[in-house]
């Protein structure tokens, strides 16, 4: 019988359903009845168990908690079944029902939470009193009740839970043998630690077990091996515990808010590749962790600026107040994205468990997506605001998971499902009337919607979606609700840019082509764009817009951007030039990293104005040393940081290119010597791999070519592919990861829809107008380096010194930006240098270090000389200044280094009459010595060997042939012996 048919039974017309009941938690059901099986919505709810009918949402039977004697799973071990036993009327008859679901260990959890107030088997469970052992390294001590659905954490003081550990959450327990009493439960599905410490051990963790295979119906286990404390202590957050996982990537100080506290508690709330990370303050230890994966939604209060809330697939809620909210949420939202997990959004009202038929972790049934559809095209109640809540409280919002109709003669036409329920959203117009709570519900159900394959399809390809979609969006985006605009923008990313795999580049080029059209429409969204970046808010508006110019603009999406739109669009974004750099001093990375990736596009495929202008306001907008310190001291394992910091490399690259006041900045910033590098041609020993690479679409409209093309005797196609073998020889260049990217959304044919005669997808060619030529890759890895050599003393001192003066730099010029932010404050480059006070006592002359080019090897390779005539002059010119006799000996130990390697260069030396004066009248042996070197070197110059002899100094030499044995620094033979 289908579940339609059940007949309704004879009690149904006379119940009385309890008005105050909420439901709490829903689960799609199978009702065992002797008429057959039938489908039920299963709730627990505050007061009473009821069962609803799926397609009607009528309640079909309902029983409160006074008269349930118990529920209870059937069969040993993970099943489905468990049955329901409740009174009959006003009797003491009793009557089981039988029902099964997958979601079996939930359902009876939640219902088990109403155990004492059953008919029967009130169940209180025992308690103990115990240590718990804190995050903050103390002993704290709370009473641990083993209950029917799980073991509570009691204070002793209050009497109140304070968490409770579900058998269902609960991965087993281990005993800590090196603390009396100590074990530990594994909790959470990452073996996240929990530490007691009871006397009653044995009967704590035997009681659990009992309880959780007899009332929940899993097994649970006490592992083997113990493990000693210290192993608690290092392993205590599971999976999580290595450095990689609990290292920050961004932190903001927020106000946490728990029942546990009667004010708020100030933690840190980090954000790292994996997980979000509550810190305390004081002590920097942490105090929870939870994987970004768990995380459901996020969710901000329209009313109070600071409050937001964090869902997690588990059922647990965190909320936190902030004075720069929407910056973390937007930092949150793409981290979360970043590490895969595509299911999370924001939005303005709290999700109701109850709408949901199943488990927040897990997808819904197909049939249950069928049927949220069917109430989107036909509420059930009457009420399509509450259609839309149920619908994407059950639908994930990367997209209708059973998208695509099945193979069958009964299969249902999901298509058309899909495309009924877009009509019945874009129909609504947003017009002033509803809530703006409820005009966003509807773009996220539109944006659920669309990330489907079909939906994608459905834009250029259903009947007036396009245009009723275009009125909806207008008319929200003049609601100025910030909530409402983003939802709406990221519902416009999901058609600019497909979110679901098995995608078509055509398509992706006919929706980009329709919704770039409006020259109008776009200049509205930089308004926006604008506004919101010049009075600091609006920081999720702003990430979901520079999304949308990322699909729009930079590569590789831009390729599938319609020519003349992209140019239009580009110098558009162009004017507003000033407002992109004011976001590379946004604290939220995400967002800095989009303005990064429009910034790029910009100077790349600009015209030579525009590329101009960005280099110009790079300088006075201080986003120069900003990026210039990203690149250089970005030190970190993370795969965003290091994006982050490629993408900074870059642009420091495009800002300096054909730029030559930004190299006469870098040459007051960096030594002359670590420039060299620049303009190297040596290879980089130990390249960096590639982390901008994402989708090669040249290879992708080839493999859906060739799928396509037909037989080589059919071909018509000749002309196209040689179209196509064109494409594919240009290189897609480097981008930076969006976060779309990190999911793995795959490319794959399209083998249901093949189109035989189609010509190949022709991608817009990129234009590169400013490429980068100097060997930057080269200097980033030699700038890691130490170097003592004459031209560059370069160390762990002078790193840390240029680290500093950049970012005492860089907060003073915020400094006076706050301080001035009535006007336009620019950023005065030109007087900006490093000096290095850790090589003030170097003797330099011009570009090179005294000390270690006497200490060089005069065959050295090393030691070529740059501009070696003017370095010779300008050594020439101090030994002739300088009264110290110490330092014209050095100085003329070098002036000989560098005329020996040089002297071709330098050319003849007319002061060698006066070289051979001196050496006549010298009384100093060091500077004789070092005169005589010097003239060594001069003779390799045959019009110097004139003027020697000219100057009579071959007599001069002859003279001192006579002292030679009195060199005192010669080497002595050790064999010497005194014969008498």
């Amino acid at each position: 019988m289908l579940p339609s048919q059940e007949p309704a039974s004879r009690s149904q017309h006379k119940m009385n359903v309890i008005k105050e009941n909420k439901d709490i938690a829903c689960f799609y059901t199978t009702k065992h009845s002797w008429r057959g099986r039938y489908k039920r919505v299963f709730s627990v709810g505050t007061h009473a168990i009821t069962t609803y009918n799926p397609n009607s949402l009528e309640v079909t039977n309902q029983w409160p908690y006074g008269d349930i004697c118990g529920i209870s799973p059937v069969g040993k071990g993970q099943g489905t079944e468990f049955n329901l036993t409740f009174r009959k009327g006003s009797g003491r008859k009793s009557e089981t029902l039988k029902f099964s679901t997958e979601h079996r260990t939930e359902l009876l959890t939640e219902a088990l939470r109403f155990r004492t107030e059953f008919a029967e088997g009130k169940i209180t469970g025992r308690r103990y009193n115990c240590y718990k052992h804190h995050w903050s390294d103390t002993r704290k001590p709370v009473i641990l009740e083993v209950t029917p659905g799980g073991i509570d954490q009691i204070d002793p003081t209050t009497n109140r839970i304070l968490c409770s550990y579900d058998y269902r959450n609960i991965e087993g327990f281990v005993e800590v043998s090196d603390y009396q009493g100590g074990f530990c439960i594994l909790h959470g599905g990452f073996s996240r630690l929990h530490m007691f410490a009871i006397e009653q051990r044995d009967d704590v963790i035997k009681s659990a077990i009992e309880h959780a295979g007899n009332f929940i119906g899993i097994t649970l286990r006490i592992r083997k091996e113990p493990i000693t404390f210290e192993q608690y202590i290092n392993h205590r957050l599971g999976k999580y515990s290595n450095d990689e996982s609990i290292t920050s990537l961004a932190e903001f100080t927020v106000q946490k808010i728990t029942p546990r506290h009667s004010e708020p508690v100030k933690r840190i709330l980090a954000l790292t590749e994996t997980c979000l990370i509550e810190r305390d303050p004081a002590t920097y230890n942490i105090v929870t962790l939870k994987p970004l994966g768990e995380i459901f939604a996020l969710v901000y209060d329209p009313e109070n600026p600071q409050l937001f809330t964090v869902e997690f697939i588990k059922g647990q809620v965190r909320k936190y107040s902030s004075t720069e909210r929407d910056s973390l949420l937007a930092s949150l939202l793409d981290g979360v994205r970043a590490s895969g997990n595509r299911d999370v959004c924001v939005k303005m009202v709290p999700t109701q468990k109850w709408q949901r038929w199943g488990l927040l972790s897990m997808p819904v049934d197909e049939e249950v997506e069928s049927l949220h559809l069917r109430f989107l095209i036909a509420p059930s109640n009457g009420n399509f605001a509450d259609a839309v809540f149920r619908f994407n409280a059950n639908i994930a919002y990367s997209g209708v998971l059973h998208a695509v109709t099945q193979d069958g003669l009964f299969s249902e036409n999901k298509e058309k499902l899909i495309n009924n329920a877009i009509t019945a959203l874009i129909s609504q117009e947003g017009d002033q009337t509803i809530a703006v709570a409820e005009l966003e519900s509807q773009f996220q159900a539109v944006r659920r919607l669309v990330a489907s394959k079909a939906g994608f399809l459905a834009f250029t390809q259903l009947p007036k979606f396009r245009e009723r979609l275009g009125v909806k969006v207008v008319k929200a985006l003049k609601r100025n609700n910030d909530g409402v605009t983003h939802a709406a923008i990221d519902m416009l990313c999901a058609l600019m840019c497909p979110m679901h795999d098995d995608y078509d580049l055509r398509q992706e080029q006919l929706n980009k082509a329709s919704l770039l059209s409006s020259k109008k429409f776009l200049e509205n969204l930089l308004d926006k764009f604008n506004v919101h970046v010049g009075y600091g808010t609006g920081a999720l508006v702003i990430s979901s817009l520079l999304d949308f110019l990322t699909f729009s603009l930079c590569a590789p999406y831009s390729e599938t951007t319609e020519g003349q739109q992209f140019d239009m669009l580009l110098e558009m974004v162009a004017l507003n030039g000033r407002t992109l750099f004011k976001l590379f001093q946004h604290p939220s990375m995400a967002i800095v990293k989009g303005a990064g990736l429009v910034m790029k596009a910009l100077i790349e495929e600009g015209d030579k104005e525009i590329s101009t202008k960005m280099q110009e306001l790079a300088l006075s907008e201080g986003a120069l040393p900003r990026h210039l310190h990203t690149a250089l001291f970005t030190m970190s394992l993370d795969q965003r940081m290091l994006a982050n910091r490629q993408l900074s490399r870059h642009l420091v690259g495009l800002w300096t290119a054909e730029n030559l006041t930004a190299m006469n900045l870098l040459k007051r910033v960096l030594p002359v010597g670590l420039l060299t590098y620049l303009e190297s041609t040596d290879p980089v020993p130990e390249k960096d791999i590639d982390r901008m690479h994402i989708r090669d679409n040249v290879k992708i409209a080839t493999d859906q070519y060739k799928f396509n093309k037909v037989p080589e005797w059919q071909r018509l196609a000749g002309k196209a592919a040689k179209e196509v073998e064109k494409f594919a020889k240009e290189k897609v260049d480097l981008v930076l990861m969006h976060w779309r990217d990190r999911m793995g959304i795959a490319q794959k044919e399209d083998r249901n829809n093949v189109n035989l005669s189609q010509k190949p997808v022709v991608l817009r060619k990129r234009r590169q107008r400013i490429k980068i030529e100097s060997n930057w890759d080269l200097f980033y890895y030699r700038f890691q380096q130490d170097h003592a050599k004459s031209n560059l003393i370069w160390n762990f001192k002078t790193r840390e010194e240029l680290r500093d003066t950049l970012e005492s730099e860089m907060r003073a010029f915020n400094i006076d930006r706050e301080l001035g932010s009535a006007t336009v404050i620019s950023w005065n480059h030109q007087e900006f240098e490093v000096r290095y006070e850790c090589l003030a006592d170097e003797i330099k002359i011009g570009d090179y270090y005294l000390r270690l080019l006497l200490e060089e090897d005069e065959n050295e390779e090393t030691g070529a000389i740059k501009r070696s005539y003017e370095f010779f002059n300008e050594l020439y010119h101090r030994f002739l200044l300088t009264p110290k006799v110490n330092m014209k000996c050095l100085c003329l130990q070098a002036l000989a280094i560098v005329y020996g390697k040089c002297y071709k260069e330098i050319g003849s030396f007319t002061d060698t009459k006066y070289i051979v004066g001196m050496l006549e009248r010298c009384t100093d042996r060091l500077e004789r010595d070092r005169l005589i070197l010097f003239l060594n070197r001069l003779i390799l110059n045959k019009s110097n060997v004139k003027d020697l002899l000219d100057s009579s100094g071959v007599r001069i030499l002859v003279d001192l042939l006579t002292l030679a044995h009195l060199h005192i620094s010669r080497a002595t033979v050790p064999f010497q012996v005194i014969l008498i």
